[in-house]
């Protein structure tokens, strides 16, 4: 591996666990703002406003020139669309719907645990579908992870569990690897800002009519008179600028240049800046078991890297 690919490596792999630590402060405001919206409401605010950010980097950033060519390269004309389209069908259009639901039939707890198999997905995505190598190393660490999670749910008061919860878990569990998969795939056409407009433009559009079908009937109590409270409107704008725009592009940018398996590898980071996050903002208790699987996650991380 050349300097310059090199130098691009390890800036993918710092893009790739930035975007994880953003996410696991999505939780925290998440929980903040599911105070005053129901989960399709906050969703659908979410994606709208992500893609209205989008829109003013791309039209922005597109006529800004720097040597004679544009600052920000965008484009979707001309371009194949099988592989994007397929990536915003897993992230975030099923990836989400089947992540809160899955919650909604088991619990938070048990719903943590099976979503830690991310990276043993992502493993086995990496060999049937871009039939890459991967090594033992890398299996036993992401396996260490997901011991990790568990050991962060020792104690949990509520660990219930359905077949019809734990299929939907799955799913994620498929489609949260498969984002990294095609995240890759469509990077050889489109860039990381492109690859993310089309994410959340289509997921706009199915979440905006999720919410208009869940609220009819009651539109000015569920929808217009939450969103009319400015408290809210910090944990919307941290979960769509922060959590959407700059979290995604940081892993489309991130998957491009490292392989699938690595790539997934650092999803459980946000297991344990969920805890911190908890602990020290939102001042939660915290056990001995949780921070032995902190450490476990954060090992694994680590020497998989190594």
């Amino acid at each position: 591996m050349n300097t310059i690919s090199k130098n691009v490596h390890k800036k993918a792999i710092l893009a790739v666990i930035i975007g994880n630590v953003i996410f696991g402060f999505s939780f925290l405001f998440s929980k903040i703002a599911l105070q005053y919206v129901v989960p399709s409401v906050l969703i659908a605010t979410r994606f709208m406003v992500a893609f209205l950010v989008l829109n003013v980097i791309a039209f922005v950033g597109s006529r800004i020139k720097a040597d004679g060519k544009p600052w920000i390269e965008f484009s979707l004309k001309g371009k194949p669309l099988k592989d994007v389209l397929l990536l915003a069908l897993f992230q975030p259009i099923l990836y989400f719907a089947a992540e809160n639901y899955g919650i909604l039939y088991t619990s938070s707890a048990f719903a943590g645990i099976i979503i830690s198999v991310i990276p043993l997905a992502g493993i086995v995505a990496d060999v049937l579908i871009m039939h890459a190598k991967v090594e033992r190393k890398q299996i036993i660490c992401a396996s260490c992870s997901v011991v990790g999670v568990a050991l962060t749910t020792l104690g949990a008061k509520d660990m219930n569990s359905s077949v019809k919860g734990l299929f939907i878990l799955l799913v994620a569990v498929a489609v949260g690897a498969l984002f990294y998969v095609y995240s890759q795939k469509s990077g050889e056409y489109y860039n990381a800002l492109e690859r993310t407009y089309v994410m959340f433009g289509a997921g706009s559009i199915v979440y905006v009519i999720v919410a208009a079908i869940q609220c009819r009937g009651a539109y000015d109590k569920m929808i217009l008179e939450p969103l009319g409270k400015s408290a809210l409107w910090v944990s919307i704008a941290y979960l769509a600028v922060i959590s959407s725009v700059v979290a995604f592009l940081l892993l489309n940018f991130g998957s491009t240049h490292v392989s699938v398996s690595q790539a997934s590898l650092f999803a459980n980071l946000t297991t344990v800046i969920s805890i911190v996050a908890g602990v020290v903002i939102l001042h939660e208790s915290f056990t001995a078991s949780q921070i032995v699987g902190a450490v476990v996650i954060l090992s694994s991380v680590y020497f998989a890297n190594r």
